[in-house]
């Protein structure tokens, strides 16, 4: 797997695998089975998070995916893909010049955004839809003992977005997924 390509694909169309702002938990699950976790995000039944590896999703009450998040600090992270049911793993480091030349070789414009708050970490944004961002976070070093590096390593990469503005009612059409109609 090349992993610039595969990154600079989701900067530029905001889908990872069958993962993107708007697709319906039922489809996920149609192309890889159930999610290996999931849990409550604060006190009622939805919003809820699932994951797929180290893909982690936040899914709305309608079940349609709202952000996702891929940590890439630690280890290869494994994500769903590239068939039905399997997962592979995104070999790392990716340093940010490395993704900064792919994504400009592909003609995909970005935006990097600071924190004053957060002087170890840089984002390079891009925004694949009007609803919808695509991030790369970036840190400087991983523990505040490290010595800044050079070329910042990729810390974890995502998107968010609503294709919605209010949650619509759950299709009560479809069959319980056993996750509660209700929130």
């Amino acid at each position: 797997m090349n992993i610039s390509a595969e990154l600079v694909r989701f900067a530029a169309t905001g889908r990872l695998d069958v993962f993107e702002v708007g697709v319906h938990l039922h489809d996920v699950v149609a192309v890889h089975g159930e999610p290996h976790y999931g849990q409550r995000i604060g006190a009622d039944r939805w919003p809820h998070r699932f994951g797929y590896g180290d893909l982690d999703a936040a899914w709305c009450r309608c079940r349609r995916l709202w952000s996702l998040t891929v940590p890439t600090w630690r280890d290869e992270p494994e994500v769903p893909g590239p068939g039905p049911g399997e997962t592979s793993l995104l070999p790392v480091p990716v340093t940010e010049s490395g993704l900064t030349a792919a994504l400009t070789a592909a003609g995909v414009a970005f935006e990097t955004e600071y924190r004053a708050s957060l002087p170890d970490q840089r984002s390079l944004v891009t925004r694949p839809a009007p609803d919808r961002s695509v991030y790369f976070l970036f840190t400087g070093r991983l523990h505040p003992e490290d010595e800044l590096a050079r070329d910042w390593p990729l810390h974890s990469f995502g998107t968010g977005g609503s294709d919605h503005a209010e949650c619509p009612e759950p299709d009560r059409s479809l069959p319980d997924d056993g996750y509660g109609l209700d929130t």
